[in-house]
């Protein structure tokens, strides 16, 4: 008789507990969020195309950095070239710009982790192509670090 009175007991107050929402799975809580810095990506506007170069922009003190643009004689080759400098860890990516002679504009990036001597390759024309290279800072402060016209010489 007492073991019917306890599973009837036993019933209601589970349901009860259904009926209070007590069942529920507890929520999980949100992951923790580690502040990074926050860099906001500012595009140089690549929309006109031009062959005049542009000016050059005043990169941050003691953050210099330093690029080399090479034209290969042989072939319509073009690499850009990091070659580092005092900021170089405060730079999250390098942007370049290639403006060829027959009216193409071709944008390639040196992303992260941004070491000396990596490089990127257009293939321009066999004409005069214009180059321009862009850094990111981390502080999203975007710098035109070489803008120049590079002319095809062939050898004959």
């Amino acid at each position: 008789m007492h073991y019917q009175r306890y599973l009837l007991l036993t019933v209601i107050l589970v349901a009860a507990l259904f009926a209070a929402g007590c069942s529920s799975t507890p929520e999980q809580p949100a992951p923790s969020q580690t502040a990074f810095p926050t860099y906001v990506p500012t595009m140089a506007p690549v929309s006109d195309w031009s062959l005049t170069p542009g000016p050059l922009g005043t990169m941050p003190a003691r953050q210099e950095v330093e690029v080399t643009i090479q034209r290969d004689q042989l072939q319509p080759e073009i690499d850009v070239i990091f070659n580092g400098g005092s900021g170089m860890n405060a730079i999250v990516r390098i942007d370049a710009i290639l403006y060829t002679s027959d009216g193409r504009i071709e944008e390639k990036s040196i992303e992260r982790p941004i070491t000396m001597g990596k490089e990127i390759s257009f293939t321009g024309t066999r004409a005069t192509d214009r180059v321009k290279v862009i850094a990111h800072y981390n502080t999203g402060q975007a710098v035109v670090i070489n803008d120049a016209l590079f002319e095809f010489k062939s050898r004959n």
